[in-house]
C-alpha cells in the first residue's frame, strides 16, 4: 500500500512520517507500506502514484483545497488528514469530509489510530482487488485416513506446475505428515518455536529463516521443533493471534497458501477456518467418514457462518462405496448445504495412492492422466490457478522451467523439486 506523505516543509513531512516509522516492522509488512514525502506542489503530479494521501496539519486551511484536487486526479485515492487540536475542535473534520476525506486526525491522536484507519483501508483495498492478496485454503478432515495430507502434496504441485508461489504449512503438530512425506525436516522449525514463545517477531526476515524452499516457487513452513510450542501454537488461546499473523504475512509474499491442518480442533485452527478463502474438507465414502462428516458439519458451520467457501473433495476407498451424489443426498435433510459445496469431482481411486511420501512425487505426478484432471479442475474451482491456465494446458503439455516440455520432462523437474532433503537438517 502507498503512502503519500504532503506537508508544508521537510521538518512537517518528517514530523508526519514518524507516525508510520512508530508502527511495528511486522504490521508495516503486513500492511506492505511504501511510503513518499511530498511538498504541495508535487502532490498533484505524485498522487496518481499512491493508495492513500495523508495531509500534514502544516498545510492548514489548505489541506481541503489539497484534499479536492487530489480527488479529480485520482479519484481512486483514499486521504486521510491531520489537523492541530485546535483547528479539530473547531470542527475542521466537517470541511474535509464534504470534499471526500476518510479521516480526519488530531495530532495528538495515538499512531495506534493511524494504523488502526490503515488497516481498515487495507482491508477495503483487498474486499475490492486492488492489492495482492495471496488465496488461502484451510485442507481438514473429519477423521484420519482420509487423504488430506495427499491433497495438500497433490495442490501444491499443480500450483508449481502454473509457477504460482506456494507456501505449505505443515500444522500436524504430532507427526509431521506432510514434511515427513516431503522428506522436509530442518532447524528452520525453530524460527516457528521463537514465534510462539516470543523470542522472534513474524516479519519478513524471520519468515525467509523459517520458510524451507523445496522450488522456485514452493516453500515449506513446518511445525514449532519443541511440542510445548506446537500445544500453545495449536492449543492455547494466544496461538490465535500468531496463526492470523502468519496468514496475513503469508497473503502478502505468495499466491497461495495451503495448509495443512493435521485433523486437529483448537483456537488456532478455528481461527485458520475462519479466516480461509477456502475450506476445503476431504472425505472417503465409507459408513463411518459419513457419519463423522455429519458431526463434523455441525462444528465448521459455526465457524464459517456461511457455506459459501466450503467444499467438500471424495477421495474414495477402494471398494468405491457411495458417489459424492449418494454422500450429498444424505447429508443434506440434515444440514442443507446446497449444491455448490459438492461441485468438486471425486478423485479416482489410486492403487499407487500409499506410494507416493518419499517418492520425490505427489499424486499428481504419479497418478493417472485422470487423476492429474482430477486436479487440475479442482485447483481451478477453488481458485487457485486460473480458467485459462488449466482449461488450455493440461499436465502433460505444461512447460517444463528446464526448457523440456511433455509429461516426462515435467515429471523430472518434479521429482527433483519435491525429492529434496533440507540442507539445514544437519545445522
Amino acid at each position: 500500500m502507498k503512502l503519500l506523505i504532503v506537508d508544508s516543509s521537510n521538518e512537517s513531512q518528517a514530523f508526519c512520517a514518524r507516525r508510520v516509522e512508530s508502527f511495528s516492522r511486522s504490521d508495516m509488512e503486513m500492511l506492505d507500506l511504501k511510503v513518499k514525502l511530498v511538498n504541495e506542489p508535487e502532490c498533484s503530479e505524485r498522487v496518481v502514484e499512491a493508495d492513500v494521501l495523508v495531509i500534514g496539519s502544516g498545510v492548514g486551511e489548505r489541506a481541503v483545497a489539497i484534499a479536492r484536487q487530489a480527488q479529480a486526479v485520482a479519484p481512486w485515492i483514499q486521504i486521510v488528514m491531520f489537523v492541530s487540536d485546535s483547528a479539530y475542535g473547531g470542527g475542521a473534520f466537517r470541511s474535509a469530509h464534504s470534499v471526500g476525506v476518510r479521516k480526519v486526525f488530531p495530532d495528538s491522536a495515538s499512531p495506534l489510530d493511524f494504523l488502526q484507519e490503515l488497516v481498515a483501508i487495507h482491508s477495503d483495498f483487498r474486499k475490492d482487488g486492488r492489492t495482492h492478496e495471496g488465496r488461502v485454503v484451510a485442507i481438514v478432515q473429519a477423521k484420519g485416513g482420509v487423504g488430506a495430507t495427499s491433497v495438500t502434496a497433490a495442490l501444491a504441485e499443480v500450483c508449481s506446475v502454473y509457477n504460482r508461489r506456494t507456501m505449505l504449512w505443515d500444522l500436524d503438530i504430532e507427526t509431521h505428515d506432510l514434511s515427513r512425506s516431503l522428506t522436509v525436516n530442518g532447524a528452520e522449525a525453530k524460527v516457528v518455536s521463537a514465534w510462539v514463545n516470543g523470542t522472534r517477531e513474524i516479519d519478513r526476515e524471520s519468515m525467509r529463516d523459517a520458510l524451507i524452499p523445496i522450488s522456485s516457487e514452493v516453500s515449506v513452513l513446518l511445525a514449532p521443533d519443541r511440542f510445548a510450542e506446537s500445544m500453545d501454537l495449536s492449543c492455547h488461546a494466544d496461538g490465535i493471534g500468531i496463526a492470523q499473523r502468519i496468514v496475513e504475512l503469508s497473503r502478502v509474499l505468495f499466491d497461495v497458501v495451503l495448509i495443512d491442518t493435521g485433523g486437529r480442533l483448537g483456537p488456532a485452527t478455528g481461527a485458520l477456518i475462519r479466516s480461509a478463502d477456502v475450506v476445503l474438507v476431504v472425505i472417503d465414502d465409507t459408513i463411518l467418514g459419513l457419519t463423522a462428516v455429519d458431526l463434523y458439519l455441525s462444528f465448521i458451520k459455526g465457524l464459517l457462518g456461511s457455506t459459501d467457501r466450503l467444499f467438500f473433495l471424495v477421495n474414495p476407498s477402494s471398494g468405491a462405496l457411495m458417489t459424492v451424489q449418494q454422500i450429498a443426498a444424505e447429508l443434506e435433510p440434515a444440514h442443507r448445504l446446497g449444491d455448490m459445496p459438492w461441485r468438486l469431482p471425486p478423485l479416482p481411486f489410486e492403487p499407487k495412492a500409499s506410494l507416493w511420501p518419499g517418492s520425490g512425487q505427489t499424486l499428481y505426478s504419479m497418478g493417472s492422466k485422470s487423476m492429474r484432471q482430477a486436479f487440475d479442475k479442482i485447483a481451478r474451482e477453488v481458485g487457485l490457478v486460473g480458467a485459462q491456465d488449466v482449461a488450455g494446458e493440461s499436465f502433460q503439455g505444461a512447460k517444463d522451467p528446464n526448457g523440456g516440455r511433455g509429461r516426462g520432462s515435467t515429471t523430472s523437474w518434479i521429482a527433483r523439486m519435491f525429492g529434496r532433503k533440507a540442507e539445514s537438517a544437519s545445522r
